[in-house]
């Protein structure tokens, strides 16, 4: 974009909306989010035999070639549901709120709700609610729930009334080596309930995978000096096991325990489908120094309990299961245990809720996972998950109901953390099978929901000289890392017996969920959705984490001054670290957290803070890194029968990677740095960072905006911009919309609501046009003359995005904490202007190059109350600027075509008419204007213009 003057034909264009008819109090930021008066979405008379089929509703795997058979009539579905829409005024409104509560300028920051007060805000009406009930009933199926949320009805039937209520068949179909239930073919619902009904689940049941390995059993001496510590000795070949003590020096957690933070205080929820033995963690916590401290179990009141866990397994490798390869329940078993010592050990002063509920039809981890986010009170503000399924393997609605829960935590003030997954970028490869050809690249579908905080793994790369790292003699509770260990991605190829096999940190970008704003513009990926992983931790079981599970062969009991244990790893271990990770911060912070992952990128836009250790092909040690050969620099897996011919996944790079996303963490730095202003952040409450910015890739779009420092209270100042763009089409031709939010000193960022004012005409009164709020922005600036815009519009086009903004004229008076005191009084003009009818002007005056430029924004002359979006139309104005008038004549007015939104498409630029403008004050001037071409040719008139804003300081004629 060229910079503006009288003669260019490429002039710098922006629009500005003064919020029309709405007022000057209109621009005032609510003090909570907006209230969506509830609406009933079921308005019309229920017919059975008029029906609407739901979208994206069939499992992948259920093809007619994998058909079993039909499904037993009497077959008894205890666990399904209707999940309910929000009205898009309530649906704006939750995804308002959620943005809200992360923003530190909001009164609704850190705000959190209950599962009643979400449902009562944002769910379904009482009488939506009833209809619905009250049909399922009429079909011979039982209600048995509504969800707190409010867009829940649990329900359950025999197998025969589910599939005639929703119109499909239930059959078994073969899914790799599982028999599972699935829908023939899409279902679907009377036509009354379309606008209400959203999917209905359980009738594929998502099946979940723990993601997690352990070696075979390992001995150990029970007292110091014998041998070094956290090593396993053979033949002279040592292999070091991860105590909690290595973990914590590793990743630097002992000076966050000298301080006195170990999750005291704080509660961590783990799902599971088994108990744990409660010697295997009596063991664990004597051998490492940890008091005794049990989990405490819940069993959800849906859910059933598995019973007595194990304590013992069978040696004898040629009978299945045997300790060496245990049967689903002891796996399960093992599972929860993993993450109850690993949670447990990070934050020792944390109680661990253990939420079980065993496998019947449907997979009892849902309801573990729905009662640890929709009970009231929630039990726990920490969930961890290691558990997961491909998204290869499900579909559009599966992952919409993980989000929805999700993000529901999120608005509870829950920190969610889920594993990546264990099968590299093969996410539907099992962990007990060779590779096979034909796999595909998938993502842990529980990962695809950007309100959870996906976590990979990462591996030693120690192995040229491990006397670097560990030490030679025995510490305290056997630990002996002795600081951070370079990493690479978690891969290892190759099993005990040379096979290969799929033993990767997973990682990639979701096919179902969109980028979030505050992943958009990471360089090192080309992907289109949700990237995952978000941060790793050691996965490998090459040194893996020490692990007590009597019914896999590592009970830790000592007998003989010896005792044998578990080497555990996989993201399993991954996502409990990190929920005790969690724990430590939410008890420095004296809140929850909710959902990491925005401050997490905002931290690692700032390398300089320490937060985070960047896995890169040097860290890992490979020296020539092939992405298509699996090793510590990539989560590439290898062929079925060496390791060439296997699927190509994501190297670690430079910051971001698809492996191990933004690295392992700091644990120290981490919680120093949690509640810091960015370093680069400018101060946001000064009236120098009024001006025009643009996007230099992007010609003709742009935002003029303008600060009013101070304007609700001493540093606390109003945000008003004007973004001037196109349709997503160039057909579609101009678009402009408002921002407008408060910025308060110390904040790096601002969310802002984004507003569009539609239904006006050129010249007409205000009141013939409405504003609606259609998404939220952040704007952040790291330095006076670089900023960016995110975008997330939720008026259902699905736009979202990160706009780099750049300074468009000569920096007047912005400093990086605050005014710098160089403004002039020409200057101080800047800002947003509007008159009576409704119309306004963003002027952006420098003088230090003389030049005023100003955007117009209004509507098409043939536009009116039906026009849309479409009746909108922008001029800009460009004039010559002589120090010190206040009048000024023959400023050139143009109009702009082509174009499309965020994209650099060619635009023209053309003079249609010409104005002149007196300043009368600081607060009140005078604009007269005439088209001589364009839609407007002919027209002429005056507008009476006042000052949005108060007037700035040290403003005079």
């Amino acid at each position: 974009m060229t910079k503006p003057s009288t003669s260019t034909s490429h002039a710098f264009q922006m629009i500005l909306n003064r919020i029309l008819a709405i007022g000057f109090a209109g621009l005032a930021v609510s003090s909570s989010a907006a209230f969506a008066a509830p609406s009933n979405l079921v308005v019309a008379s229920v017919n059975s035999a008029q029906r609407a089929t739901l979208p994206a509703a069939r499992a992948t795997w259920a093809q007619e070639r994998n058909d079993l058979g039909k499904v037993p009539d009497d077959l008894a579905l205890d666990d399904l549901s209707v999940m309910l829409r929000r009205s898009p005024e309530r649906q704006q409104a939750y995804n308002r709120l959620l943005q809200e509560q992360q923003d530190p300028s909001s009164p609704n920051y850190h705000h959190w709700l209950s599962p009643s007060e979400i449902g009562e805000q944002f769910g379904a009406t009482q009488h939506d609610l009833d209809v619905l009930s009250n049909w399922l009933g009429t079909q011979g199926l039982k209600v048995n729930a509504i969800a707190n949320n409010r867009v829940q009805i649990h329900f359950s039937g025999r197998a025969a009334d589910v599939a005639r209520t929703f119109a499909t068949g239930l059959h078994y179909y073969q899914a790799g080596s599982e028999k599972r239930m699935a829908n023939t073919h899409a279902a679907s619902i009377p036509l009354a309930f379309s606008a209400a009904v959203k999917s209905i689940v359980g009738l594929a049941p998502i099946k979940l995978h723990p993601v997690h390995e352990f070696s075979t059993p390992r001995s150990m001496p029970a007292r110091d000096g014998i041998r070094p510590a956290s090593t396993n000795c053979q033949n002279g070949v040592c292999s070091y096991s991860i105590f909690p003590g290595d973990f914590s020096t590793i990743y630097n957690v002992k000076p966050v325990y000298q301080q006195g933070i170990d999750g005291s205080g704080q509660s961590i929820a783990i799902i599971s489908r088994q108990r744990v033995s409660e010697p295997d963690v009596m063991n664990f916590q004597k051998l490492v120094g940890l008091p005794t401290k049990y989990p405490v179990v819940i069993i959800p009141p849906a859910g059933t309990d598995p019973g007595t866990p194990a304590t013992t397994c069978n040696a004898d490798t040629t009978v299945t299961p045997n300790c060496d390869k245990p049967g689903d329940a002891v796996s399960d078993q093992g599972e929860a245990t993993l993450d109850v010592q690993r949670a447990g050990s990070v934050a020792p002063g944390a109680t661990i809720k253990l939420i079980v509920s065993s496998k019947n039809v449907n997979d009892g981890l849902y309801i573990a996972m729905e009662y640890a986010i929709d009970t009231n009170p929630p039990p726990a503000q920490i969930l961890s998950i290691s558990y997961g399924t491909c998204e290869a393997d499900n579909s559009q609605d599966g992952a919409d109901y993980i989000d929805h829960y999700f993000s529901q935590a999120a608005m509870e003030g829950i920190s969610v953390f889920v594993s990546s997954g264990d099968g590299g970028v093969a996410g539907c490869a099992s962990l007990d099978s060779a590779p096979t050809t034909g796999e595909a690249i998938s993502t842990n579908l529980l990962c695809a929901s950007s309100h959870a905080t996906c976590v990979g793994g990462t591996e030693f790369a120690d192995s040229v000289n491990p006397g670097l790292y560990w030490n030679s003699h025995n510490g305290a509770n056997y630990a002996s890392a002795l600081g951070y260990i370079p990493e690479g991605a978690w891969n290892q190829p190759l099993n005990a017996k040379g096979n290969t096999q799929a033993a990767a940190t997973g990682g990639g970008a979701s096919i179902f969920m969109p980028v979030p704003s505050w992943q958009n513009g990471l360089a090192s990926t080309n992907a289109v959705g949700r990237y995952t992983p978000d941060v790793s931790f050691a996965a490998s079981t090459r040194e893996g984490y020490f692990t007590c599970v009597a019914a896999q062969g590592g009970s830790c009991t000592i007998s003989n001054n010896s005792f044998h244990f578990l080497q555990s790893g996989g993201t399993s271990a991954s996502a409990p670290s990190m929920a005790g990770i969690a724990a430590l911060l939410n008890q420095k912070t004296g809140s929850a957290q909710a959902n990491l992952n925005p401050r997490l990128y905002a931290l690692a836009a700032n390398p300089g803070n320490g937060v985070f250790h960047d896995v890169t092909v040097a860290s890992s040690g490979v020296s020539s890194c092939v992405v298509a050969t699996p090793s510590l620099c990539n989560n590439s897996t290898p062929g079925p029968n060496d390791l060439t011919g296997g699927l190509s996944g994501y190297a670690v790079a430079s910051g971001y990677d698809l492996a191990t996303g933004l690295g392992s963490i700091d644990v120290a730095n981490l919680l120093a740095q949690w509640g810091n202003p960015t370093a680069s952040a400018v101060n946001l409450n000064q009236h120098g960072l009024t001006g025009t910015w643009y996007n230099p890739a992007t010609n003709g779009q742009g935002l003029v905006m303008e600060v009013d420092a101070d304007f609700y209270s001493a540093g606390t100042g109003l945000l008003f911009a004007g973004w001037y763009t196109n349709d997503v089409t160039i057909a579609g031709g101009q678009r402009w919309y408002t921002l407008q939010a408060q910025v308060v000193a110390g904040n790096p960022s601002v969310s802002a609501g984004i507003y569009l004012t539609e239904g006006g005409t050129f010249s007409s009164a205000a009141a013939l046009a409405t504003t609606s709020e259609v998404g939220r922005a952040t704007l952040q600036f790291s330095d006076c003359s670089h900023g960016a815009l995110q975008y997330t519009f939720s008026d259902g086009s699905g736009r979202n995005g990160t706009i780099p903004l750049t300074r468009l004229n000569a920096n007047i008076s912005c400093g990086q904490s605050g005014g710098n005191g160089a403004a002039s009084s020409s200057f101080l003009l800047s800002g947003a202007w509007y008159d009576a009818p409704g119309q306004g002007i963003v002027f952006d005056v420098n003088p230090t190059q003389n030049v005023l430029f100003a955007g117009w924004y209004t509507y098409a002359a043939n536009a009116g109350t039906n026009s849309g979006p479409a009746g909108q139309h922008w001029y800009t104005l460009q004039a010559t600027l002589v120090p010190g008038t206040s009048v000024l004549n023959s400023i050139g007015l143009y109009d702009t075509t082509g174009g499309a939104f965020n994209q650099a498409k060619p635009i023209t630029t053309t003079q249609v008419g010409t104005a002149s403008m007196v300043y009368n004050s600081c607060t009140s001037a005078t604009l007269t204007y005439s088209f001589t071409a364009g839609a407007n040719a002919g027209a002429y008139g005056t507008m009476h213009l006042v000052r949005l804003g108060a007037t700035p300081a040290g403003c005079h004629l």
